[in-house]
């Protein structure tokens, strides 16, 4: 085989290659948006405000997700935190962790959860679905799944992969 046929196969596979491994739910995820959008494709709702901060690691068929705000109050340490305090750290905060079966062609991953921010979330299982758009995860539970009010909303969550 002549050598610019051997180069052109070697770079073919590595994009190949690269391709294959930006376009998996396996990795490090960094949260860039979290949205509620209406049937309209409107931004509703930002659960999390204008700046949510969190992660997605999914590896070793194991699932971590984490999210907040990031206009939660401060208060000081040591202080006791009141009802409405605690009240409002339980609403601007989500994590929950747990084994999961990820079915790539369906763009579906199913987590168990062992462990939440919620204990009524403990035991459950949470599917969510997923697509890669310009490079980026698109990640959210079914359309239409969510509500405010008697609005139907469906939970958007852009994500960048991080090396």
């Amino acid at each position: 085989m002549p050598k610019q046929v051997r180069l052109f196969v070697l770079l073919a596979v590595i994009a190949l290659t690269h391709t294959a491994v930006a376009e998996t739910l396996q990795g490090r995820w960094k949260l860039l948006a979290a949205e509620d959008l209406r049937a309209n494709g409107e931004v509703g709702r930002l659960p999390w405000g204008a700046h949510p901060i969190g992660s997605i690691v999914v590896g070793g068929g194991w699932c971590y997700l984490q999210i907040m705000s990031s206009e939660t109050p401060s208060f000081e340490a040591g202080q006791p935190l009141g009802e409405q305090m605690k009240a409002k750290l339980l609403s601007s905060y989500i994590a929950y962790s747990g084994p999961c079966t990820i079915d790539e062609s369906a763009g579906s991953v199913t987590l168990k959860v062992e462990a939440a921010w919620r204990p009524d979330y403990v035991g459950t299982e949470q599917k969510r679905f997923f697509h890669f758009e310009n490079g980026n995860l698109l990640f959210g539970p079914a359309p239409n799944s969510g509500r405010a009010g008697t609005e139907r909303l469906t939970r958007r969550l852009t994500l960048e992969r991080v090396p």
